[in-house]
């Protein structure tokens, strides 16, 4: 069998294809405030409430009519008529203006001296001083946060409509089991739409993740015809290339059309872009570095165009320790390992051959040579995207080229 080269469509083309012909699916649903975090906001969600309902006390302390404290020092504390005992948070009392802190008075044969004059509004907090009924809290397309919760819940919001996009996630492969099964040989446990769940998921994205799917290309056109009826998006793992078993292209046609078979990024130029009834479909090649790599470049993206933005990743500049080679036709991504070295940070690039999970695992960087750039010589400082917490070294060997 001769193996049919893919003529692969560059990165930032394909991406922008994505966004072009897929809009934002109309959706939203309705969740409790306690169980909205991660999710995006539909609309502008309004306070119900104005908070605090009424002046309230910013101290423990009394109660006064402020001008009755004027005068009041260390050598001439002025007596407190009628103070009204408060903690900090309760109502203060109608007639009161002020309130003087437990620890600027004393007490004797029953009453209150205050060494301290009060103003007018000292230590209250005035009605509806943090929020008013109608205030905003939260714009539309904001993505609810842990401590968004408590603000919501605060001012009498228990529900929020949010808007949701599904994305579907289907494993394919005779040689996969799932997970706690033990694979035989040539097996492998299906990992890979577990982690697009994960990373998709962080997005706000609902993803579904189907059964494994056989070699079998009755089956797989089953599966993916749920897929596209239950989702918005749909990923399929693994038979994107151009083997015996690889059948995702073929249905994908036979069901909608091939946008894009072969995109001009390492690793990941298999991937797929397809659309079916007018939804995005994706098919993932089955190498896990690979799959990770058009997660990242394509389905965040196009997530990402419809609201759904990844959490915000962390870039530092470091010295490359040791050349990347790189083809300039295509869009690579270098796994790195990222140390302190003095007042900066190097990079050294994983060795070939290591296993994709362990690869995965070590790597705490990542290194985008876009398309044109070709190699890059060692000790080139670099831009790279942190995909974990780098590692701290007290002594590194200096940088080639540093002086």
């Amino acid at each position: 069998m001769v193996r049919r080269r893919l003529a692969s469509k560059p990165l930032a083309e394909v991406r922008e294809m994505l966004r072009s012909a897929f809009p934002c699916p109309d959706r939203t649903v309705t969740l409790p405030v306690a169980g909205a975090a991660g999710r995006v906001t539909a609309e502008p969600v309004y306070s119900s409430l104005t908070v605090p309902a009424t002046d309230i006390a910013a101290r423990d302390g009394f109660a006064v009519v402020s001008g009755e404290t004027a005068g009041a020092g260390d050598a001439t504390p002025v007596l407190l008529k009628n103070p009204r005992r408060v903690n900090t948070g309760n109502a203060i009392p109608p007639g009161y203006d002020a309130v003087v802190m437990i620890e600027d008075t004393t007490g004797k044969d029953g009453e209150w001296y205050t060494g301290k004059a009060v103003l007018p509004g000292e230590h209250i907090h005035p009605a509806g001083s943090e929020i008013q009924q109608g205030d905003l809290i939260l714009p539309a397309g904001h993505r609810i946060r842990p401590w968004d919760i408590g603000a919501l819940l605060s001012y009498g919001i228990a529900a929020v409509d949010v808007k949701e996009v599904r994305v579907g996630l289907i494993p394919t492969g005779s040689e996969l089991v799932g997970a706690g099964e033990c694979p035989g040989p040539g097996g492998a446990i299906e990992s890979n739409t577990a982690v697009a769940a994960a990373l998709l998921g962080e997005t706000g994205a609902t993803c579904t993740r189907y059964t494994i799917v056989r070699d079998d290309p009755a089956l797989l056109r089953e599966a993916v015809e749920k897929g596209i009826r239950d989702n918005d998006l749909l990923l399929i793992s693994a038979g994107s290339s151009a083997g015996t078993r690889d059948f995702t292209a073929a249905i994908i046609g036979d069901l909608g059309e091939v946008l894009v078979h072969g995109v001009a990024m390492k690793p990941g130029e298999p991937a797929i872009i397809g659309r079916i009834d007018g939804k995005p479909v994706i098919g993932l090649p089955g190498y896990p570095i690979a799959a990770l790599t058009a997660i990242r470049e394509l389905a965040l993206p196009l997530l990402a165009a419809w609201g759904f933005h990844p959490r915000p990743a962390e870039r530092l500049r470091a010295h490359l320790a040791g050349a990347v080679t790189a083809d300039p036709g295509y869009d690579e991504f270098v796994l790195l390992t990222v140390s302190r070295a003095g007042d900066g940070y190097i990079a050294t690039p994983l060795p070939r051959g290591t296993g994709p999970q362990m690869a995965l695992i070590r790597a705490d960087a990542c290194l985008h040579v876009r398309a044109g750039t070709g190699s890059i010589d060692d000790g080139a400082e670099v831009d790279v995207l942190l995909t974990g917490a780098y590692r701290e070294q007290k002594e590194m060997l200096p940088v080639k080229g540093d002086s």
